[in-house]
C-alpha cells in the first residue's frame, strides 16, 4: 500500500484540538505551501491557493490519491510563491494506511462538500520539494 501525506495548518496541527486524527502517522514535519490564509468567523481556518498550484483534485478514495501523489512525486515539481499569495506554514503529515487515515480527515472537512482536497507542491522545513494533499476552501 501506498503512504500518503498531507499538509495541515490548523486543528490537525501538532498540540491543536483536531490532532487526535493524526496519531497513526508515520511522520510530521515543518513545511509550507503558497497560498493565503483565513481565519473563519467559526473559530477555524481555510486556505486558498493558486489555481497554477493545484496539480490534482482529491478523490473519494484515498488509497487512489496516494497513488496518484506516488505519480506525481515521480517527477519534478516546481516550488514557487507566486504575485500575489503567501507563505502559508503547517505540517506534512505521512501516513502509512490512507483508507484508514485519511478518510476520517474527509469526513471532518466535509470533503468535498465544503473543503477541497488538492494536490500542491509543499516546500519541506529541509528545504525539500515534495507533494502532498491539503483541504482548501475555493469559495471565501
Amino acid at each position: 500500500m501506498c503512504k500518503i501525506s498531507a499538509f495541515f495548518y490548523g486543528s490537525l496541527t501538532t498540540g491543536n484540538w483536531n490532532s487526535h486524527f493524526c496519531r497513526s502517522c508515520i511522520s510530521v514535519e515543518s513545511a509550507m505551501v503558497c497560498g493565503k490564509i483565513y481565519q473563519l468567523s467559526a473559530g477555524f481556518p481555510a486556505i486558498q491557493v493558486p489555481a497554477e498550484s493545484i496539480l490534482a483534485l482529491g478523490t473519494r478514495s484515498p488509497a487512489q490519491d496516494a497513488k496518484t501523489q506516488s505519480e506525481h512525486n515521480a517527477k519534478p515539481v516546481e516550488f514557487k510563491i507566486r504575485d500575489g499569495w503567501n507563505e502559508v506554514h503547517g505540517e506534512l503529515v505521512t501516513f502509512g494506511n490512507p483508507d484508514r487515515d485519511l478518510s476520517p480527515i474527509d469526513r471532518l472537512e466535509n470533503h468535498p462538500s465544503c473543503y477541497l482536497r488538492v494536490l500542491v507542491p509543499v516546500r519541506r522545513g529541509n528545504g525539500e520539494i515534495t507533494v502532498a494533499w491539503t483541504y482548501i476552501m475555493p469559495f471565501l
